[in-house]
């Protein structure tokens, strides 16, 4: 019934669908088909070789590099399912990986396009899942625990993939492929963070977790196929020079991932852009006027760089307008600023986002504040619904906050 309300009809009505309502009710799928039928509704069911002809080709056109998630979702398929199917298809062709080309290679591209440094990256982390996995062969968890310590560095690799990337190709109206890689990138890191709290709470138990631990690292190994095979080529395929330029920009601001990046070698065109996006002189000495005085821009961005938490600032129409990103919490790319709040989360999380959105602007609440543990830190995330003196809604602000240190300074009190 709530859907049925104005607002809720012109923001979840786009996406919603018969699989979705029910998931988010917690209602099965069978008690869903049992009352439509009883309404007089009939459901279309295919032969099991058709099905299986059918998911035979799906899987042979995504290996050939068709965006088939993109149109199974149009159909009306569920972002969950797709991702199974894809990863499916990522297990069936991770071995062969070694002896195939891959689609994008660094003969194609300029030393340092933003295609390359992810690449290397993947190189890179797949040689450290080659040690993890060794050491978890050897049952040796003095060495074992500062690699997977190492391997909270997807996060870095999965956030410029996400949110640089994947907006892109959303402006494209390719949409499916991101949808479901994203929801597996947050599988993976919250199976991550579980496998490593489980081994540092019960070292004494490491059998209990090594088949968990695994299919993790098998996990994360199909990602690297399906980057390289889908995501990649797609990028190539739609986007213009200039995308690629800010893609590049933003990839040594929301730092490498895996790789030294003193070593990295530069894109000469990147560069150029990138020494374009500082501010001149004449913008930094200038004042800013607040109400109990005035600052330069300058001075003001010294202070701000000074308070290590992270901050966005979202307008009344939902627009990123602004961030700082000095608690380095959670990534925020320059690409970001101007786009609808929503293309920065997955779509998991999207839902939420948007209704919390509307219940700020309906002043249903005007803040909330979330604690959870982010890459083994504590974290502080408090959303705050921003009104001007006559009680209208003009924007929202997020400040995210690593508590560690406050922590310790009580500890040692």
């Amino acid at each position: 019934k709530e859907i049925l309300s104005d607002k809720a009809l012109h923001v979840m009505g786009r996406i919603m669908t018969i699989p979705r309502g029910a998931a988010v009710k917690g209602i099965a799928m069978d008690r869903v088909k049992a009352a439509l039928q009883a309404a007089g509704f009939a459901f279309a069911e295919e032969s099991a070789d058709k099905r299986k002809a059918l998911l035979k080709e799906y899987l042979e056109r995504l290996h050939r590099g068709e965006p088939l998630e993109q149109a199974l979702i149009r159909d009306g398929a569920a972002p969950k399912e797709v991702q199974r199917l894809c990863s499916v298809h990522a297990a069936l062709f991770t071995g062969n990986t070694k002896e195939e080309k891959p689609a994008v290679t660094e003969d194609t591209l300029p030393a340092g396009h933003p295609l390359t440094l992810l690449r290397l990256e993947n190189e890179k982390l797949s040689e450290l899942l080659d040690r993890i996995e060794a050491e978890t062969a050897a049952e040796n968890m003095a060495k074992l625990m500062p690699l997977l310590g190492r391997l909270f560095a997807i996060y870095a690799h999965y956030a410029k993939k996400e949110e640089l990337l994947m907006p892109f190709l959303y402006d494209y109206g390719v949409t499916g492929p991101s949808q479901v890689m994203w929801g597996v990138d947050d599988e993976i890191k919250r199976e991550l963070g579980t496998v490593m709290k489980s081994l540092k709470e019960d070292t004494e138990n490491f059998m209990t977790y090594r088949g968990r631990l695994n299919t993790l690292i098998e996990s994360i190994r199909e990602m690297i196929v399906k980057e390289d095979r889908i995501l990649f080529p797609l990028a190539l395929r739609f986007f213009t020079e200039n995308e690629w330029k800010m893609v590049y920009a933003d990839c040594f601001e929301m730092g490498m991932a895996f790789v030294d990046e003193e070593t990295l070698p530069r894109w000469e065109t990147g560069e150029r852009y990138r020494e374009t996006l500082k501010l001149p002189e004449n913008v930094l000495t200038s004042k800013v006027k607040m109400p109990a005085g005035e600052v330069s821009v300058r001075a003001l961005s010294e202070i701000l760089k000074l308070i290590d938490i992270d901050i966005t600032y979202i307008d009344k129409d939902d627009n990123l307008r602004f961030f700082m990103n000095e608690g380095k919490i959670f990534s925020r790319p320059l690409s970001a600023l101007g786009r609808e709040v929503y293309s920065c989360h997955s779509p998991n999380i999207e839902p939420v986002v948007r209704q919390l959105l509307l219940d700020f602007k309906a002043k249903k609440r005007r803040s909330m504040e979330v604690y959870r543990s982010i890459k083994e830190r504590p974290v502080s995330v408090r959303y705050m619904g921003i009104y001007d003196e006559n009680d209208e809604y003009t924007g929202t602000v997020e400040f995210v906050q690593d508590c560690s240190e406050i922590l310790n300074h009580f500890k040692r009190g």
